[in-house]
Formats: C-alpha cells, structure tokens, sequence
C-alpha cells in the first residue's frame, strides 16, 4: 500500500473521532484513497457484500495541498450494498465522539461501531455546518500536533479492497 504520511494520519484521527478509545473489529473496514469512479464503486460494493463488511472509503487530494475531501459508505446489509457517498464528518461542540452526516436529502446519520456503521434516525440536535466545521477543526489539530502516537491496531486500511 502506498499512503502518504498526511493521509495514514488523517484516516488514524478519523478512526479515533468516529471510534473514541473504542477499537475497530472485523466487520468493517476503512479505506483510503482518491474519490472512486462509478466503476470503483461498483467493486467495492461487491467486496462488502461477499465479506459482509461495511466499509468506510476516505477521499483524499493531494494537489495543490493534501486534504481529506469526502467520504464514502459502503453498507453490507442482506446480500445488497446500500452506497452513501458525499458524507461529512459531524462533532459536538462538547466533543464527544462524532459522526458521519449523509448527504442533506439523506435522512439520518451515522455511528461508526467497531463492528458495522450504525444508521442512526434523525439528525443531531445542534447546528449541521456548526458541527461539520467543529469535525473539521478537531481533525486538523489531531493531525498537526507533533509528536501524536495512534495505536496501529484502531485502524485496518486495504490498499485496494475491490
């Protein structure tokens, strides 16, 4: 697998805001990469169904600077995969653990569990953009702190899960 420094730590500080002190299990898996083409989407869906694992797929950029732009859910439920792209992380302003925010037309959110991605009725309670841009604080503090050390075994990354 070839990850960059920035994208290896953005995905461990991903996992820490969506995970807490929690560890991830078998079940799901976070991937990382460049946004997938329908084609992409398409394979990864088909691997979450045969692995019966949820998968959460983190685009990053890397010109002009490096940058976490999007996410994408795949959901391995009854044979089928349900596919949610264009999500955004969420968090508090009391910072507890966050979570993943659909597309607006989606209705819900959704809780990375160790074990699956949890749908979860209803928006949060507090302000939407107020929290996506308090995710998006934390995550570069995260990520910019020198020194940070991420325990290896929060995090599985596949290179290529399709």
């Amino acid at each position: 697998m070839n990850t960059s420094p920035f994208e290896a730590a953005v995905t461990r500080a991903v996992v820490k805001l969506l995970l807490g002190t929690r560890k991830l299990k078998p079940g799901v898996a976070i991937t990382g990469g460049d946004p997938l083409e329908i084609e992409d989407q398409i394979k990864m869906g088909r691997h979450a169904v045969e692995t019966d694992a949820d998968v959460l797929h983190l685009e990053y950029r890397d010109r002009p600077t490096p940058a976490l732009t999007g996410i994408t859910m795949f959901l391995a439920r009854d044979g089928r995969c349900h596919i949610q792209s264009g999500c955004r992380l969420w968090l508090s302003k009391s910072g507890n653990r966050g979570l993943i925010l659909p597309q607006d037309h989606v209705r819900g959110h959704f809780r990375l569990a160790p074990r699956e991605i949890l749908h979860i009725d209803g928006k949060p309670a507090d302000d939407l953009s107020e929290g996506i841009e308090c995710a998006s604080t934390w995550l570069t503090r995260q990520v910019m702190r020198p020194g940070v050390q991420y325990d290896a075994g929060q995090c599985t990354l596949w290179a290529q899960a399709a």
